[in-house]
């Protein structure tokens, strides 16, 4: 991500300023932006002084390291790929008849239906 060339003082002395009364296309104007980023600057730093943009980039930093390290450790708690399942019943096929093969799967659907054959595609299925 390109980082800004503008400084989080900068921004915000910019922002003071258009609060002070100087139109937004002016300041634009000198400080070479456009207005959706100006938009942009004033929705993020609105009403923060130094002292909270300071804090809340000090968060952003913490935030991000925090979720690598979610990452990290999440990528250490999952099996390989030929191991064991991490939940009891995973692997096996469901009652549902969920894991069977389709013909089969409509075949239970048909004995506990009382043999007939119902459901969305019913027309498709082929009893034997």
């Amino acid at each position: 991500m390109r980082r800004s060339q503008f400084t989080d003082a900068e921004i915000l002395h910019l922002i003071r300023e258009a609060d002070a009364g100087v139109s937004i296309p002016e300041i634009c104007r000198t400080a070479q932006v456009s207005l959706r980023t100006f938009y942009r600057w004033r929705r993020r730093f609105g009403g923060l002084d130094q002292a909270a943009v300071v804090q809340m980039k000090e968060l952003q930093a913490e935030n991000r390291r925090l979720k690598s390290l979610l990452s990290s450790l999440s990528r250490q708690q999952r099996p390989a790929a030929g191991g064991e399942a991490s939940y009891p019943g995973e692997g096996e096929p469901r009652r549902g008849g969920a894991g069977l093969q389709p013909a089969r799967a409509s075949a239970l659907a048909a004995e506990r239906c009382g043999g007939a054959v119902v459901g969305r595609f019913a027309s498709v299925r082929v009893t034997r």
